[in-house]
């Protein structure tokens, strides 16, 4: 068989050593740096995105906290004013007739919802006529 032949072996293995070699050398010397360095400012990038999502995270959570206690402080303001006030007391709430008032506020709502749309103001058509116009 001719593939097997001596003569012809040596020089197809020859070749596919150096080949192999030149392929290893051009690979290691100038694809394998550049490869590690985009892998290397990846891991930097996702370094510095997670260390800024910390930092916007803990800057998030400590403006809720400030505004929680903000706000509790003036709750317990506006208590002082309720409680200090007799007009304002609202432990009798039970013996008032607020009715008449969630009807008012009702009916508020409805208008404010049906004549202050947006959508239904400017599907109508105005026709604009000119002053100086005889």
């Amino acid at each position: 068989m001719p593939q097997l032949d001596r003569i012809i072996i040596f020089p197809q293995v020859f070749w596919l050593l150096v080949i192999f070699t030149v392929f290893y050398i051009v690979l290691t010397h100038f694809f394998l740096p550049r490869f590690l360095k985009a892998l290397k400012t990846r891991k930097e990038i996702v370094k510095v995105n997670e260390l800024e999502a910390l930092l916007v995270s803990k800057r998030s959570t400590d403006s809720q906290t400030k505004l929680r206690l903000l706000l509790l402080n003036h709750l317990s303001i506006v208590k002082k004013i309720f409680s200090l006030n007799p007009t304002l007391n609202i432990s009798s709430a039970k013996s008032l007739n607020t009715q008449a008032v969630d009807e008012l506020i009702g009916v508020m709502v409805k208008n404010s919802i049906l004549f202050c749309n947006s959508q239904i103001l400017d599907s109508i058509r105005i026709k604009v006529r000119s002053i100086y116009s005889k």
